[in-house]
């Protein structure tokens, strides 16, 4: 009786160690964005700026659409 209790201790075990490296995963994973030109450029003040401002933002992983 006690070696399936432990058995089932080890397998609840490793569930929730592989539920918590599943969330790690997927938190590390880039999830991507996207905003229009005019909505970056509506969060942007300095318009000289304009072309290396929306490079930045594209640089980040946000898709400019």
């Amino acid at each position: 009786m006690a070696t399936i209790e432990t058995e089932r201790d080890t397998n609840n075990t490793l569930s929730t160690i592989a539920h918590q490296l599943t969330r790690i995963a997927d938190a590390m994973q880039p999830t991507g964005m996207q905003v229009t030109e005019e909505d970056a450029l509506a969060a942007w003040g300095l318009r000289i700026y304009e072309e290396e401002f929306l490079t930045a933002v594209e640089k980040l992983g946000v898709e400019i659409i």
